[in-house]
């Protein structure tokens, strides 16, 4: 078998991430960033619809997951132009990416067939696992984006959380896992897991993500309030 053979079918079997950005020095710098978050998966990218529609790695791969970028606004993202997307990869989760976007025009795309919509002031490690619940099947929109007239409602449950919950949602937003939730905190996993059942419950969300998304804002305002601007908690960062 060639060594061109050999490569193809090499990125046939892994699973495959699409990368849509125009701009050429964002391109590659998301493309090394996620061709670390990914080590399993191959990254690929492009500038357009086009240069993925003519080029020959279309004929070998089936992404698992394609990321659009839209950094005009997705309310420049016409409808013929998603289905034009969806005609290329027909069965393939699409997320849109866009700097600035109002409820009713995320609403609009995830009516079109998006199954997920990020932000680009959102947290880089909170993105790569927005990707991945979506290449699991989720549907994925930041609660803070669409909260709308449930906004004062949802910050009222944030209101409703103990100290020691809020120390949990404090280290599920700067990235830790259970495991070392429980180390910092002093608490095994399976509490961490309750209190997490709990914060859930009482934010009205879905997953840790969206925790972390949702209680950001609150964080932060905590953060403007202390002196010195530190919560002095989780200083340090998770190892990747």
């Amino acid at each position: 078998m060639s060594i061109i053979l050999l490569i193809e079918k090499r990125l046939f079997l892994r699973n495959c991430i699409l990368l849509i950005e125009k701009r050429l020095f964002l391109r590659n710098c998301l493309y090394d960033c996620f061709d670390r978050s990914y080590p399993d998966h191959e990254i690929v990218a492009f500038g357009s619809l086009t240069e993925w529609s003519d080029s020959a790695e279309k004929k070998t791969l089936n992404p698992a997951v394609v990321i659009y970028f839209a950094p005009a606004g997705i309310g420049l993202m016409m409808k013929s132009e998603f289905e034009r997307l969806e005609a290329l990869v027909p069965t393939t989760p699409i997320v849109v990416v866009s700097d600035t976007a109002s409820s009713d025009e995320i609403a609009r795309i995830i009516g079109y067939g998006a199954r997920g919509y990020i932000p680009t002031s959102m947290p880089y490690h909170l993105a790569v696992e927005a990707v991945r619940f979506v290449e699991a099947g989720g549907t994925f929109v930041p609660v803070g984006n669409m909260l709308g007239r449930d906004r004062h409602k949802h910050l009222t449950g944030a209101g409703t959380l103990t100290e020691r919950q809020m120390k949990v949602v404090e280290a599920v937003s700067r990235g830790f896992a259970n495991k070392q939730i429980a180390y910092k905190l002093k608490m095994s996993e399976n509490t961490v897991k309750v209190h997490l059942r709990h914060i859930m419950r009482k934010l009205k969300v879905r997953n840790r993500t969206e925790i972390a998304i949702m209680t950001r804002r609150l964080l932060d305002e905590t953060v403007e309030h202390e002196p010195g601007g530190k919560t002095g908690t989780f200083q340090d960062r998770p190892s990747l």
